[in-house]
């Protein structure tokens, strides 16, 4: 039996990439792959959801237009979605106008640059995705007991 990919829907998909309605909506128009999402019926992987929070990272951070990046940004989701997810926290995203590549810091050390890129590291992205997806309470959440639990023997 193959196991298959979860899917998110488009509101779960914002949530977790932390993309407002109207970005998603623009960003749409300007990206190729979102745009083959169809509608309200559009379904997400978590390589869709990490690429919308790169996304919303490289615009958010530089200020950068997301007509000036589409090309790069379209290429970053195709990456993604062919990556392997186990490989996905090691890596960093090099986005640029119209390319996108994922390397290891290892690889990236040794690479020159022929063109300008935007680096972003995947694992912090990657930790806050998980974080809201699989909340952990802290120990300090539940009160101590102000007495210990007893066995009862029940009357016959």
């Amino acid at each position: 039996m193959a196991v298959s990919a979860i899917l998110f829907t488009q509101e779960q998909a914002r949530t977790l990439s932390r993309v407002s309605a109207g970005d998603l909506r623009h960003w749409r128009k300007s990206v190729p792959y979102l745009a083959e999402k169809p509608g309200k019926s559009a379904r997400f992987t978590f390589a869709d959801i990490l690429g919308l929070a790169i996304t919303r990272d490289v615009i958010g951070a530089f200020g950068v237009h997301i007509t000036a990046i589409g090309k790069g940004i379209d290429m970053l989701f195709r990456l993604l979605a062919d990556a392997r997810p186990s490989q996905l926290p090691v890596l960093l995203v090099l986005v640029g106008a119209d390319y996108a590549a994922l390397q290891s810091a290892e690889d990236l050390a040794g690479r020159k640059l022929g063109r300008p890129a935007l680096i972003v590291p995947c694992d912090r992205l990657i930790a806050g995705i998980r974080d809201q997806m699989i909340p952990f309470a802290s120990p300090s959440d539940q009160a101590p007991l102000p007495f210990p639990p007893q066995v009862v023997k029940g009357g016959a």
